[in-house]
């Protein structure tokens, strides 16, 4: 099995633990995934892994297909909120400015017709909004799970924030989170509003230097799950002890 985009066993599929792992390929935080051989296990700081698999292709000197470049833009601008996130590197601009030019696409306005068509709501049900974009982490031996809506009309997600919260705290619930979180993200605007569920929402607040009200939140400029909001609560969380 070959990991992408992930090395944590919590947002694998069910059976990775009995797998044999061989490659891991991967931007986000190093997790928890172990193995009994050595493995290749690239992990870069650019916003996206789609940056690290077009520097494969490179390595391989194989020929990236108009095809393929427009899926490896689409991965590229849709982690990086059309490079507009605070995670995106100058690497991810030089690879993107790349692939568009293969694909024959302006990437600012395929990347706008992008993010217009994923952050649809359409006729999804609150838990299935909830959970669209989700991880789940072990902070400290508190099971912690964070999804993320990114819309250019949030008011379609917190105009139904009531059963967005039920939903919210059956899945909780039913997982035994210590905390779920959700951000719903203003693509326009570049900020989030933050919905929180279960029993430790201290290090919540603590974390992200906020106070809920009515489980509430308002997080200006905060774009990115992986780096405006984990590290804090990661380190919050590991203050408290388990």
């Amino acid at each position: 099995m070959i990991l992408v985009d992930h090395n944590e066993y919590s947002q694998t599929v069910t059976g990775t633990e009995h797998a044999e792992i061989v490659e891991i390929i991967d931007h986000h935080r190093i997790g928890d995934i172990e193995t009994s051989e050595p493995i290749l296990f690239r992990n870069e700081p650019v916003g996206s892994t789609a940056t690290i698999l077009t520097q494969l292709f490179d390595d391989a000197n194989e020929t990236i297909t108009t095809q393929t470049a427009g899926l490896l833009l689409s991965g590229i601008l849709s982690d990086t909120v059309v490079l507009r996130s605070p995670t995106t590197t100058d690497r991810d601009r030089t690879v993107a400015g790349r692939l568009a030019d293969i694909a024959g696409v302006d990437y600012e306005t395929y990347g706008k017709d992008l993010l217009s068509q994923k952050s649809k709501i359409g006729e999804k049900s609150p838990r299935e909004m909830v959970l669209s974009d989700f991880k789940e982490f072990d902070f400290d031996a508190h099971q912690v799970g964070i999804g993320q809506i990114e819309t250019v009309e949030p008011s379609v997600v917190l105009g139904q924030q009531e059963t967005v919260l039920e939903a919210m705290d059956d899945v909780a619930t039913e997982r035994d989170y210590a905390v779920f979180l959700l951000l719903v993200t203003d693509l326009l605007e570049e900020d989030s509003t933050a919905l929180v569920a279960g029993p430790e929402i201290d290090p919540i607040e603590e974390g992200l230097d906020t106070t809920f009200t009515d489980q509430e939140s308002f997080l200006p400029g905060v774009m990115s799950r992986k780096k405006q909001v984990v590290p804090f609560l990661e380190e919050a969380f590991n203050s408290t002890g388990p």
